[in-house]
């Protein structure tokens, strides 16, 4: 892997809180799980400084008399704290989930994805972890002075990598279905799916002796009064390819 800018790296926080005590009695397996898991991820936009972060061991040191030389030991843990620094947007949605977090005492899941795919079939690294928003101070700085903010978050968690690697095309962990929205419309859940779908093809049928596709049908919400049962087929797309496409039970639409 040849080394790569920090340019177009991105910062997400989640507005689900989590207890790092639960987190840290994962086996790191389970701890990215939990992460990826997570479908509320915010972007924080504008961040020009992402600060530092990572383990470190506090050195415990011991000198005995006879030999004169300082024995060290690794100590606690700490994954540091992370000093953010944004353009100030007050119309960022991101940005205002972190002033959010600091006004109170609950850690935030948070994860910044790095730029370093190798190739648009490659996945970008992705850093996991979670934290307290410490700070949130505003630096006016003189008339020529871009207006930024500074957020300092307590890192309560290990920092959990997901190296970047060959992507797979999608596929299916939980099929498709379709919900019910009254007024003769119908809306399909697209499912669950492996592997980051970038986009989804949705194709409606009716069964009418027969299934057939219901025409200009390639949308997530339909209306339709055929009285047929339905069903709807999503095909998912990623860097890599179309996944198997998956079928949701039919519905009964009479």
């Amino acid at each position: 892997m040849a080394i790569h800018k920090n340019a177009g790296s991105k910062l997400f926080i989640s507005a689900t809180a989590l207890n790092p005590d639960v987190v840290n009695a994962m086996a790191d397996g389970a701890a990215i799980e939990f992460f990826e898991a997570i479908d509320d991820w915010v972007e924080v936009e504008e961040v020009e400084d992402f600060g530092e972060i990572g383990d470190s061991s506090e050195a415990i040191t011991f000198t005995a008399v006879g030999n004169r030389r300082v024995r060290k030991l690794k100590g606690p843990r700490d994954a540091g704290t992370q000093t953010v620094v944004v353009g100030r947007d007050p119309l960022d949605d991101g940005q205002e989930a972190l002033i959010a977090a600091e006004a109170v005492d609950f850690n935030y899941p948070l994860k910044i994805e790095l730029a370093d795919a190798r190739g648009p079939t490659y996945s970008n690294s992705v850093l996991y972890y979670g934290g307290l928003v410490m700070t949130k101070p505003t630096n006016l700085g003189n008339v020529s002075n871009v207006v930024r903010r500074n957020f300092q978050v307590g890192i309560n968690t290990a920092v959990y990598e997901v190296a970047s690697g060959a992507v797979s095309v999608p596929a299916n962990v939980v099929p498709p279905s379709i919900v019910f929205l009254g007024d003769d419309t119908y809306r399909a859940n697209l499912g669950t799916w492996t592997n980051s779908p970038t986009s989804y093809t949705i194709l409606w049928e009716e069964d009418d002796t027969g299934w057939a596709a219901i025409p200009n049908s390639n949308v997530q919400e339909l209306e339709y009064d055929g009285g047929n049962d339905i069903r709807v087929t999503v095909t998912p797309t990623n860097s890599a390819g179309a996944g198997a496409s998956s079928t949701s039970l039919a519905v009964t639409t009479a």
